[in-house]
């Protein structure tokens, strides 16, 4: 009997229920809520499973979506009593989490014998907010503005899912378990490794090492301790790792994935790798950038968002380090080196145009 089929069809409907109520807290796109129209649409265990969970999920965005997906579903924008039930809720939703791990562990590696997960857990940080951990295996975790983890742990595999965000992962030494951070339709997989992964959306993607080596790959490739051997053996920055078909990253290199299609990689100044980790300092380090692009890193760690009077504006460069959502540093810098001025419209839009002055 293969693996999937030791999964009962009621935990696998569970476990993707779970993954869609992931999804629908960070926010679906157009793709996203079509395919999962579709699938509730399949059978009504479908349609019940996530019902039942996003009652016990602690996000009213995800009941405003459902909302908005299913106008007639009556009770699903009721809050959610928090008295005894949040802890029954919390332990409910506990175990949906490590059943949703074993699907996508069942999914993604057919060929592994059947595990139970020994630890999960979703880390998160909000709008502006930076956060650090350490997992069980002393493997620390810095989570930049906006990030949402989900980590799962069983005897063999160290898993993480990065939903949204970017992280910063510093590996604890473990041979027989890969650590493997799966990030929209690309896997890392490092062994005592210092890695960066930055989420722009699930087909573009960032990856800088500081520390190491970190092997690129399909999330439906099956990576094992062995694999390692071919890992820590590979001898320059655009091998093929044998029979994976994966990348390899080293230290000081950075990755970009476009459009799922991973570009040759380069390697990286220490001025380049300072500007692009500034954020674990809280700071960010522009050095010539458009304002267009400045302005879009800005708005991640605030809910200011920029609108440019004249679209011309969007190219003139940027140069300067600021404190990430620094808001009024930034307009001060933009008025006295680049004679720019704002308006605010909004609470939370800023408009900027050029000085008449100028």
């Amino acid at each position: 009997m293969s693996n999937i089929h030791q999964f009962s069809s009621k935990d696998a409907i569970q476990a993707t229920a779970s993954r869609w109520i992931s999804a629908m807290d960070r926010g679906l796109s157009a793709q996203e809520r079509h395919e999962f129209q579709l699938w509730v649409q399949e059978n009504k265990a479908h349609q019940d499973a996530v019902f039942e969970l996003a009652q016990l999920w602690d996000e009213l965005s995800v009941l405003n979506e459902l909302s908005s997906l299913f106008p007639n579903k009556h009770g699903i924008n009721k809050p959610v009593q928090r008295t005894a039930n949040f802890s029954i809720a919390a332990s409910v939703f506990a175990a949906l989490l490590i059943a949703s791990f074993m699907f996508i562990a069942i999914e993604h590696w057919p060929s592994a014998p059947h595990e139970q997960a020994k630890y999960s857990k979703i880390y998160r940080t909000k709008v502006g907010e930076q956060a650090t951990f350490v997992l069980p295996d002393s493997t620390i975790v810095q989570l930049n503005t906006n990030s949402l983890l989900e980590v799962a742990y069983t005897n063999n595999r160290r898993q993480l899912i990065l939903s949204r965000g970017e992280g910063r992962f510093n590996v604890a030494k473990d041979a027989a378990r890969p650590f493997t951070v799966m990030a929209g339709d690309k896997s890392f997989t490092a062994l005592g490794t210092v890695f960066n992964v930055q989420r722009n959306a699930a087909s573009d993607l960032e990856l800088v090492v500081t520390e190491g080596k970190v092997m690129i790959t399909d999330p439906s490739v099956a990576v094992n301790a062995d694999d390692f051997v071919q890992l820590q053996n590979a001898s320059n920055d655009t091998e093929k790792v044998k029979n994976i078909n994966a990348s390899i990253v080293i230290s000081g290199e950075k990755a970009l994935i476009k459009e799922s299609i991973t570009k040759p990689i380069t390697r990286l100044t220490q001025d380049d790798v300072q500007r692009d980790l500034a954020w674990q300092q809280g700071m960010l380090i522009f050095n010539g950038e458009p304002l267009g692009d400045a302005l879009q890193e800005v708005s991640r760690y605030t809910a200011t968002r920029f609108e440019l009077a004249d679209p011309s504006l969007a190219s003139l460069k940027v140069a300067g380090v600021f404190k990430a959502g620094d808001i009024v540093g930034l307009l001060d810098s933009l008025r006295l080196n680049l004679a720019i001025e704002h308006e605010r419209l909004g609470e939370h839009i800023v408009s900027l145009k050029q000085s008449d002055h100028s």
